[in-house]
C-alpha cells in the first residue's frame, strides 16, 4: 500500500467511477440527527471540539480530529459542514494537484479513517477520487 500509485487513467480524469459522496451521505444520514455546521471559516477546524463527536472504536477523539481538521484546512481550504454522531462531511476547496499529493493525502485519510476504502479497491483509486472529489466523507462503526 504505501508503493501504491494513482491509475494512469485517473491522470487524465476519466476514472472516478464512485459517485461523489454529496448526495448519497444526506440521504444516508436525513433520517439521523444530523447537524449542519455554521462557524467562521477560519475556525472552521474546531468543530470537533465544538460538537464533540468519537473516541469510540476507531472513531479518533474530538481533539486528534481537530488537529487533522486544522492541517487539512490549511492545506485544501477543507472545512467541516456536517456532522452526525458516526461520521464527518469535509467541503473541499482546493483539491490536490499531483499524484503525489493525492497519494499523500490518500494515505492520511486512510490513517485517521479506514473506511475511505470501502468504496475502492486501492489507495491509488481513492488518490483518483480525492483529485476531482469537492467533499471529504469520514465514517466509524
Amino acid at each position: 500500500m504505501l508503493d501504491e500509485q494513482v491509475p494512469a487513467s485517473a491522470s487524465r480524469g476519466t476514472e472516478t467511477s464512485a459517485a461523489l459522496p454529496d448526495r448519497a451521505w444526506i440521504e444516508r444520514n436525513e433520517e439521523e440527527a444530523l447537524l449542519l455546521l455554521d462557524l467562521p471559516e477560519k475556525q472552521a477546524w474546531t468543530a470537533p471540539l465544538v460538537v464533540p463527536m468519537g473516541g469510540y472504536n476507531e472513531c479518533p477523539q474530538p481533539l486528534d480530529q481537530a488537529v487533522m481538521f486544522r492541517d487539512w484546512q490549511r492545506r485544501f481550504g477543507a472545512v467541516p459542514a456536517a456532522v452526525t454522531e458516526d461520521s464527518w462531511l469535509l467541503r473541499v476547496k482546493q483539491r490536490p494537484e499531483t499524484d503525489e499529493e493525492a497519494l499523500d493525502l490518500a494515505k492520511e485519510h486512510f490513517i485517521f479513517c479506514q473506511y475511505v476504502l470501502e468504496s475502492f479497491q486501492t489507495i491509488g483509486q481513492y488518490a483518483a477520487y480525492l483529485k476531482t472529489a469537492g467533499t471529504w466523507e469520514f465514517w466509524w462503526d
